[in-house]
């Protein structure tokens, strides 16, 4: 999958958002937005995403024009700043509701959900609630609910920013590696320049 931003504007009123902006993400790369609080960061991912429709300018995947195209319609999974899980469900069930919402088969469902988890090192978490999990532990599963969908673009929107210090840390170590065993496209957006050089500085 290839992700083009063709002259891409956004206005809101008499304020302009994002202004003019071309890119082209290529599949299995990890693009990191860097900037501080309200610089459009989150913005330009609602656009990505089709949450948002540009003012003027265009989106294409692999060639094809999707700039209307909704959110629903296309291959996207978002993270966001807050641990977004569903706290009356387990961690296993957390993670295999959007297959559910897609009506896939029990076996396959199984599959994903085990093996994301191993990939997030959620496998002895998988029957807890997510309010009995560390903060940690909670993102984790969170990011992995993104990934078991099997999605062409993930967008993290500073995902580790409510997380300790320590936290942070542990994740940012193993993030690269995450997404390095998949191929979908990332977009990570920060407001920490050490953790833009951590994970797209190579």
């Amino acid at each position: 999958m290839t992700l083009v931003l063709e002259q891409v504007r956004k206005d809101v009123g008499a304020e302009t958002h994002i202004a003019d902006v071309s890119l082209t993400l290529e599949r299995g790369s990890l693009n990191v937005l860097l900037g501080a609080t309200l610089s459009g960061k989150t913005s330009l991912m609602r656009l990505m995403a089709g949450l948002d429709a540009p003012t003027r300018g265009r989106v294409l995947v692999d060639g094809v024009d999707v700039t209307g195209r909704p959110v629903q319609r296309r291959s996207v999974a978002m993270v966001y700043q807050q641990f977004i899980n569903y706290p009356s469900l387990s961690v296993y069930e957390n993670i295999a509701s959007p297959l559910r919402v897609a009506g896939l088969p029990t076996n396959e469902i199984e599959s994903r959900v085990r093996n994301t988890a191993k990939l997030l090192k959620l496998e002895p978490y998988l029957e807890r609630r997510p309010l009995n999990l560390s903060g940690g532990q909670q993102q984790r599963t969170a990011i992995a609910r993104a990934l078991v969908k099997q999605a062409d673009l993930v967008l993290l929107d500073e995902p580790l920013a409510n997380l300790d210090y320590k936290l942070r840390e542990e994740l940012r170590e193993e993030l690269p590696r995450i997404f390095a065993e998949t191929n979908a496209i990332f977009v990570y957006a920060t407001t920490e320049p050490l953790e833009a050089l951590l994970l797209g500085g190579n």
